[in-house]
């Protein structure tokens, strides 16, 4: 049974929830705590599944709580509902939660936001994605680049340089991150020679991104015909550069608008995966346009069984990247207007369409987060990019 803790500083709205979900008593355990340090003193006398906070609460807001949360249970999914004022400063830190809801929420939303995040969660544990896409002993393991980054990094004697030497002595990935970082995607007034150079302009983040998609999409077995990894690999990079200005533009702190952009480079990895496991499957599909992002889920889907966005999803997992990066990818594609979507989904899947689909209008959901003012602040910030290429 999925355990879930629900936190708010006003009893009767507790005694609300408490009725409203009766009827998931037969799957849920559902702890009611009121306020951040009843919260905290649930949580440890027993781990849970999901918290669910209100924003406003004296003392310890939700913002507070689930910081908190994340560094003592990184394992706790965590959700916050929030009135429309503070829902937009909750977007822009959105650091802390995997999911902000509106308040007043319906029960049937909320309830289905909850199923999706303790989806997202199990995702990793998918046998029936295991058996399809060949086992774990089969797949591929994570870049070496990428292990010996997460090394350096968890060391705290380690420096800049130590990083920048590891992806210096790879010559491949050093002369990809060069070539990437000098494509009009990033519109540098000055060539760039050196990976230090490149990290001083573009942040660590950006390049390690950059060294593991390198990395990525030169591993692994042979390449299905007609499957171009190249081609891959420059759409990525346009989603994920999309990706990081619709971030940029909101206001989204550091951490997250890094994985927006790592969810854009690597959302297509699971494609070769996917083709090199079923290459019947590979056939039907045909060949890997990007188009509409719900056009070419649906398509994998059918040919495979499984679209490349959750394969991706379910690989990354495998290899521990950030579960932020997971859950934007295995919560494709994000549907406009739908209540329970994050924005880190609705980000990337945004992405996806402009770089697929570049003349398709988006039609702005007025009470929703993809809104009119959004929609233009995003295609401003995209403008010069539509139309870029890898040098």
């Amino acid at each position: 049974m999925r355990r879930i803790l629900f936190v708010d500083d006003e009893q009767h709205l507790l005694s609300g929830l408490r009725r409203l979900l009766r009827s998931k008593r037969d799957s849920w355990d559902m702890t009611f705590a009121l306020g951040g340090a009843e919260a905290l003193r649930t949580l440890a006398e027993k781990p849970v599944d999901v918290i669910v906070s209100d924003m406003k609460m004296p003392g310890m807001d939700g913002a507070q709580l689930l910081a908190e949360v994340r560094r003592r249970y990184p394992q706790t999914a965590r959700m916050i509902l929030s009135g429309h004022a503070d829902r937009m400063s909750i977007i822009s830190a959105v650091g802390p939660t995997h999911q902000v809801l509106a308040k007043p929420c319906e029960v049937d939303v909320l309830t289905a936001a909850i199923e999706r995040v303790l989806a997202i969660s199990d995702l990793v544990g998918d046998g029936e994605l295991r058996d399809l896409l060949g086992g774990v002993e089969s797949l591929p393991k994570p870049p070496e680049i990428y292990e010996q980054m997460l090394s350096i990094a968890s060391d705290s004697f380690s420096s800049l340089d130590d990083i920048v030497e590891v992806i210096e002595r790879d010559l491949a990935t050093s002369a990809e991150v060069l070539r990437l970082v000098n494509s009009s995607f990033f519109g540098l007034a000055t060539q760039v020679d050196s990976v230090a150079r490149a990290v001083s302009l573009l942040g660590l983040e950006t390049i390690q991104g950059l060294a593991v998609a390198g990395a990525v999409f030169r591993s692994g077995g042979s390449t299905p015909p007609g499957l171009d990894t190249d081609q891959l690999r420059r759409e990525s990079l346009l989603v994920a550069s999309l990706a990081r200005r619709f971030a940029t533009s909101d206001g989204w702190p550091t951490a997250a608008v890094n994985d927006a952009f790592f969810s854009g480079l690597l959302h297509r990895v699971g494609l070769p995966l996917l083709a090199q496991a079923n290459p019947q499957g590979w056939a039907r599909l045909g060949s890997a346009p990007p188009g509409e992002p719900w056009t070419a889920d649906d398509a994998e889907q059918e040919a495979f069984g499984v679209s490349a966005s959750r394969a991706t999803a379910y690989l990354l997992g495998l290899w521990g990247f950030p579960e932020a990066v997971v859950a934007a990818l295995a919560d494709q594609p994000a549907r406009p207007g739908d209540p329970t979507a994050t924005p880190a989904a609705q980000v990337l899947t945004l992405a996806r369409r402009r770089a697929g689909a570049p003349g398709t209008a988006i039609p702005p959901d007025p009470g929703g987060y993809l809104n009119a003012e959004r929609l233009d602040r995003w295609e401003a910030a995209c403008a010069d990019l539509l139309g870029t290429t890898v040098g």
